[in-house]
C-alpha cells in the first residue's frame, strides 16, 4: 500500500482484525460493520470509511465476508507473514507471556533472552530460553524481527543496546523508565499507568469515584 495511514486508523485496522479473526473462529460467514464498530467506540459509518479507502468491500446492508476482509486488512497492515518476536526478560512477566502467546494476532515467539543463567535453557510455552550473550549466534540470518522487552527494572536500556546491537529496527518496552534508541529504530511503550489513569478519570467524569 502506498497510503500514508495515521495511527488512529491503523489502531481501528488491527481492532477490526482481532474482531475478524474472532468472528471466523466462530463460523460467521458474514459480519456487519456494526459489530466491527462497537468494540473501537465509533460508529458503523466510520468501520464503513476506513474501509472505503482501500476499495468496495461487502454489499450495503449485507455486511462484509471475514475471510475476505481479514485478509485485506492484514495485507494493510503487513502482517500476512509478520515478523517473529524476541522476548528479552523470562522472569515472571516474560514467563506469562510466553506462556499465553500473543492472543488474536499470527506473531510468535522465535525465542527469549535472559542475563540470568539459571534460565538458560528452560522451554516455556513452547519457546526456548538462551542466554542474552547467544543471541548474536541465535538471529544470525534474521534480518526483520520485533523485540519485546519485560526486564528487571534498570536493565532496560541494556536490553535495547543489545537488540539493537543484533539488527533490531521495531521494539516493545513492558518496562516504562525512559529509554533511548537510535534514529530508525521505533521504540513504543506498553503504559499501564497511563491507561489505569485514562480508565480512573473515565470512573470520576461518570460520578462513581469521588
Amino acid at each position: 500500500m502506498n497510503k500514508t495511514e495515521s495511527e488512529a486508523t491503523l489502531k481501528r485496522l488491527s481492532h477490526y482484525a482481532r474482531c475478524l479473526r474472532m468472528a471466523i473462529a466462530n463460523g460467521i460467514d458474514i459480519i456487519t460493520s456494526t459489530s466491527l464498530a462497537e468494540p473501537c467506540g465509533i460508529s458503523p459509518a466510520s468501520v464503513r470509511k476506513d474501509l472505503a479507502a482501500y476499495g468496495e468491500f461487502g454489499k450495503q446492508g449485507s455486511g462484509y465476508n471475514p475471510v475476505e476482509l481479514l485478509e485485506v486488512i492484514e495485507r494493510i497492515l503487513g502482517i500476512l507473514s509478520p515478523p517473529p518476536v524476541v522476548l528479552m526478560g523470562a522472569g515472571r512477566l516474560g514467563r506469562a507471556l510466553l506462556e499465553g502467546g500473543i492472543p488474536g494476532t499470527k506473531y510468535r515467539f522465535l525465542g527469549a533472552f535472559d542475563i540470568d543463567g539459571s534460565r538458560t535453557g528452560e522451554l516455556i510455552g513452547g519457546v526456548s530460553v538462551y542466554h542474552a550473550s547467544k543471541m548474536s549466534a541465535v538471529l544470525d540470518g534474521i534480518t526483520d524481527f520485533i523485540g519485546m522487552i519485560c526486564v528487571t527494572p534498570g536493565l532496560a536500556q541494556r536490553a535495547v543496546d543489545l537488540l539493537v546491537e543484533n539488527g533490531c529496527r521495531a521494539i516493545l518496552s513492558f518496562n516504562i523508565e525512559p529509554l533511548q534508541a537510535p534514529s530508525g529504530v521505533d521504540l513504543r511503550y506498553t503504559d499501564m499507568p497511563f491507561e489505569i489513569d485514562l480508565l480512573s478519570h473515565g470512573l470520576k467524569n461518570e460520578g462513581r469515584c469521588k
